[in-house]
């Protein structure tokens, strides 16, 4: 398949399914997203090691710019300095700078393996940059970096700056282990040093809990559309993002089941294969009434805000969420987030006796492990369909 501008313009922003990389030439290429993002790429031999690495997005960069970049990186190559680093390993003459090092942790790992790289990306901008961000690693010790993370405590909460340094390790880390520098000089360091560790919550609903937060969907004040988001994630018990990032075509209303690909699955690197989950009644109910608010889109939530045929922000989900924990909670019920849902279902449906496997594949975790991976890969459909009609009938009233 030849890349040209046209075909970019028709891809770009675009559900697409063909392959996942596409070369153009010389080592350039690109990398294409389900849901339309494409990326120029880079592949090359550096001292007998395959290298590849992210230039850019399109349309920042068109057919020429990349071309361009190409070119420069095939310079510092042939002159035997790494395209990523700027650094040359024949004279190693040039240190690394901490803004340099988190800029090789993003090209090369975080993009592809990070769901929320951006936001970290943010994170460094705004704490680490502007202190220390032009500064060579090796030149900085740890009590240079303690200023630094209390400053973010300062700005935002013990928390944020556990949260940053643990990051910013985990950056400095992935370049000693790729050579780039010769230590961590924060390795030693544990987030109580700097703040505190997030709080795992515990909250969970009972019977009468459950019951009364699946009348306050119908109440909380937004569109019918995150409304519907709402009851599907209380029923399926799934993750915001599966249905934040689903499709209709994803939905078999013939069949009742809903296939979550293996891009959307938070576990796919331990399991790459899709979810795979049975649609109870009512679910099937509330899915088309969804597909009929929104007949001429490919996607099942957009933003309301903007009614284009384009997935909603991932920080919408959130919002909806918290206007239905305010909503339970102004009820007299403990606080309800979206994840304590997934909590609230796990353990009913223990009460009620739904084995093990079949609740932890309607979650979407792995239950096939060791030798019995390689060779089941069994979904438990009728016994997922059996225990979603029986969680249904207690959410709204229908059984004891």
């Amino acid at each position: 398949m030849a890349i040209t501008d046209a075909w970019l313009r028709a891809n770009s922003g675009k559900p697409y399914n063909g392959k996942p990389e596409i070369t153009y030439r010389d080592g350039l290429g690109v990398r294409i997203s389900p849901k339309g993002k494409i990326s120029w790429i880079y592949r090359v031999n550096f001292f007998g090691k395959p290298l590849k690495m992210t230039l850019g997005g399109y349309p920042e960069l068109k057919i020429r710019d990349a071309l361009r970049i190409r070119d420069d990186k095939a310079d510092l190559v042939a002159q035997g300095i790494d395209p990523r680093s700027g650094l040359n390993l024949k004279t190693k003459t040039k240190p690394i700078t901490i803004d340099e090092a988190i800029t090789y942790w993003i090209e090369n790992h975080a993009m592809d393996n990070v769901i929320q790289w951006q936001a970290h990306q943010k994170m460094f901008k705004t704490d680490i940059s502007p202190y220390i961000g032009a500064y060579p690693v090796r030149q900085l010790e740890l009590i240079d970096f303690m200023p630094v993370f209390k400053k973010a405590r300062e700005r935002v909460s013990a928390q944020h700056a556990a949260g940053l340094m643990s990051k910013l390790k985990s950056v400095l880390s992935y370049a000693v282990r790729h050579g780039l520098i010769k230590f961590n000089p924060i390795a030693e360091l544990r987030k109580t040093d700097v703040g505190e560790g997030t709080k795992a919550r515990k909250t969970r609903q009972g019977k009468e809990g459950v019951i009364a937060l699946w009348k306050a969907i119908d109440t909380v004040p937004t569109h019918q559309s995150n409304r519907n988001l709402l009851k599907l994630m209380m029923i399926f018990a799934c993750r915001g993002n599966e249905l934040r990032l689903s499709t209709k075509s994803e939905f078999d209303l013939e069949k009742r089941i809903w296939t979550v690909p293996v891009e959307h699955n938070k576990n796919r690197k331990k399991d790459p294969s899709p979810i795979v989950r049975a649609i109870p009644d009512l679910a099937t109910e509330i899915i088309a009434e969804q597909m009929k608010l929104w007949p001429d889109f490919k996607v099942m939530f957009p933003s309301v805000r903007f009614g284009r045929d384009q997935v909603m922000h991932r920080s919408n989900v959130v919002k909806i969420g918290t206007k239905l924990a305010d909503t339970i909670q102004a009820l007299g019920y403990p606080r309800t987030a979206n994840h304590d849902m997934r909590r609230n279902a796990r353990n009913i449906w223990e009460e009620r006796k739904v084995p093990y496997k079949v609740s932890e594949v309607m979650l979407g975790h792995k239950v096939h492990t060791g030798i019995d991976a390689h060779y089941l890969d069994y979904k438990y459909p009728d016994e997922q369909r059996e225990a979603y009609e029986m969680w249904c009938q207690i959410i709204t009233e229908e059984i004891e």
